[in-house]
């Protein structure tokens, strides 16, 4: 069964390109890395799939009940590259903005992301470090009850620490029926958590594959995978 699906995307940007009839499936309860090199066209994937940008040509659709036929901003989560509130905000605030904004908040998955991430709640968020900062964008986006949460690199300003703490945030929020699809080139610190790895070059989907299956038919990581793919991009 298929949560979503991309068919024959293509999306340019001038005279660039960026995705060129791409093909994409996401199944319910999965966690998928989105991976690929700067400029691949992962972010503008994302936009896509959470209804932000339209598609120059090509559809998502959507076959499950629980996204047929529904706004897809309402029904997906998303953690863009940049914040998505004002960092006048304090953390607190940021966690009451996405309650009053979205009828899916759950003010219990939102406490436990606040407990996992350890997140100061009173503290400014301009103020924060960037990782910090990184922290309360990953808390919020799973403070919502979706079917998908997409994170478009959420680990970049985040320390070794910091990293074992969104991982505990995405095993926690993962339920059984939720996907996750997560971009990062920080591919050894999560690689364990993927159940499939879906990579991007040339603006198409040249890789889609479970972990497990590739690990068993290559006996390589998917870090390594990923450099026989891409090189030095």
């Amino acid at each position: 069964m298929e949560l979503l699906k991309a068919n024959n995307i293509s999306k340019r940007f001038g005279r660039k390109h960026v995705l060129n009839g791409l093909n994409m499936t996401i199944a319910p309860g999965k966690i998928i890395g989105l991976l690929g090199p700067n400029g691949s066209g992962k972010t503008t994937l994302m936009k896509i799939i959470a209804g932000l940008t339209p598609p120059d040509a090509g559809s998502i659709t959507y076959p499950t009940d629980a996204m047929r036929g529904i706004d897809s901003k309402k029904t997906i989560s998303f953690m863009p590259d940049s914040l998505a509130f004002p960092t006048w905000m304090k953390v607190s605030d940021a966690f009451t903005f996405y309650e009053k904004m979205y009828p899916d908040y759950d003010a219990t998955q939102a406490q436990t992301m606040q407990e996992i991430l350890g997140l100061p709640l009173d503290d400014t968020i301009r103020k924060m470090s960037k990782g910090m900062q990184e922290r309360v964008a990953l808390g919020v986006t799973f403070s919502r009850k979706t079917p998908l949460y997409l994170l478009d690199e959420p680990l970049g300003g985040i320390d070794p620490v910091g990293k074992k703490k969104v991982m505990q945030s995405i095993l926690a929020t993962h339920g059984e029926d939720a996907s996750i699809l997560l971009s990062t080139h920080l591919i050894k610190d999560v690689e364990t958590v993927f159940d499939s790895i879906a990579l991007l070059k040339g603006g198409k989907i040249v890789l889609e594959k479970d972990c497990e299956e590739l690990r068993g038919e290559t006996g390589q990581r998917v870090d390594d995978i990923y450099q026989e793919v891409f090189g030095d991009a």
